[in-house]
């Protein structure tokens, strides 16, 4: 089975904001080929070729139909050489109809991808979790430094400079992950009790 990425996590790899993704999924622009029934909601899985069509349907300059919008899911999602009008050359996107060519360079779209789809499998490697160590809390391996303080601390605005002095133990890389996933993770706190409701005899 292909790697697959949860809705916050395609987020923060295409670095965009959550709720555009939610959007796209309500107006039905985006369909990810994976996803789950969990009770009356149903979850959404994103490879990595769903993640590139998201950020490239973000970052396109027009507005496009939705048999569009199909038929581009189906070059850089599925995998297909040519759908419709449109066809990946290289590095470029390219939309043929009639006389009209359009080609739309997506070669920095994919290396920002690459990279924080390396990041992110660098940070699954680097990040462990033991009963034996602050009760299972995920931690950089080899230290007791929690991921979710580290970033938090990204999320609140602390300077790099600052947290990197606070941890001399953690390598740059292990901050650039940190970063990434102040992005991802859910925010530091007590979960939400729910309210339940007894019944008492009159």
């Amino acid at each position: 089975m292909s790697e697959l990425f949860s809705l916050s996590e395609a987020a923060a790899i295409a670095e965009i904001a959550p709720d555009t993704i939610r959007t796209a999924l309500e107006k039905k622009s985006v369909t990810p080929s994976h996803r789950n029934r969990v009770g009356n909601s149903v979850r959404y899985h994103f490879s990595a070729g769903d993640i590139l069509f998201v950020k490239v349907l973000t970052e396109f300059p027009f507005a496009l139909s939705k048999h569009d919008k199909l038929s581009l899911s189906k070059v850089l999602a599925g995998g297909n050489k040519q759908a419709a009008c449109w066809s990946l050359r290289g590095s470029d996107l390219i939309y043929q109809s009639a006389e009209l060519r359009l080609s739309i360079g997506i070669k920095k779209i994919r290396q920002t991808l690459a990279s924080n789809l390396a990041l992110f499998r660098y940070g699954k490697r680097r990040i462990r979790s033991s009963a034996e160590i602050l009760g299972g809390e995920p931690v950089f391996g080899g230290t007791r430094i929690p991921l979710r303080h580290v970033a938090s601390l990204f999320r609140k605005g602390v300077p790099e400079k600052e947290i990197r002095e606070d941890f001399p133990y953690l390598a740059p890389r292990d901050l650039e992950y940190a970063r990434l996933a102040s992005r991802f993770l859910d925010k530091p706190g007590r979960p939400r009790k729910r309210l339940s409701v007894q019944k008492r005899a009159a």
